[in-house]
């Protein structure tokens, strides 16, 4: 009859195998991290085995260019007064009558006076002229509905005086012809055949210009 082999005390050489197996695991998970720190590692291993590369300072922020500044508003455009179709001086003239001659003005007396407005007016090319409507006794002698206009040149200093003419009777424009002189004191109107009140000539001294 076979005897029953018994276990030897102390578990056998691979108790002791085991045991030291195990020691070494431990003193590695425990000298292993600090060794890692004291060389000068900050973090673990790429685990995929690739070198973590070394860190840098943080790159400043890309200089976006400040953004132009607005244009300024253009000025509106300067406004240029339309030319004048008004009137844009005028002179009171009074005159003495001191000559009636012809046509239907009978009633008209000399030495009596009259009084009637001068005026410059502007024309489309930017020059001027005067207007006048010359009026007597009640009768007019010289201007009428676009009419009355000639050349003239207009003195400011030391007086107001004007100096003009128109050279056409009613046949050749639509009013009678008129000369006048505030310098020299005369005034003088005249028509001919082709005139409403017929061929006649007044002539009068300007006494006052205002």
């Amino acid at each position: 009859m076979e005897r029953e082999l018994e276990p030897r005390e102390g578990g056998g050489p691979w108790i002791w195998v085991a045991l030291g197996c195990g020691g070494l695991l431990l003193l590695g998970l425990c000298l292993v991290p600090p060794a890692f720190f004291f060389l000068g590692g900050d973090r673990p291993p790429d685990p995929l085995g690739e070198p973590s590369p070394p860190p840098g300072p943080t790159p400043a922020p890309f200089p976006f260019p400040a953004p132009a500044p607005a244009p300024a508003p253009m000025p509106p455009a300067p406004t240029l007064p339309d030319p004048p179709d008004t009137p844009i001086s005028t002179r009171n003239i009074t005159v003495r009558l001191t000559g009636v001659e012809g046509g239907r003005i009978s009633h008209l007396r000399v030495g009596s006076t009259c009084t009637f407005p001068v005026t410059q007016s502007s024309r489309t090319d930017g020059t001027f002229w005067c207007s006048a409507q010359i009026r007597c006794g009640g009768e007019l002698l010289y201007g009428g509905p676009n009419a009355g206009f000639f050349d003239c040149t207009l003195y400011e200093q030391p007086e107001r005086h004007v100096v003009g003419e128109d050279h056409d009777t009613t046949s050749g424009d639509s009013d009678g012809a008129m000369r006048i002189d505030t310098l020299s004191g005369e005034l003088e109107v005249r028509d001919d055949d082709s005139g409403r009140l017929g061929a006649f000539t007044v002539r009068a001294t300007v006494t006052r210009v205002e």
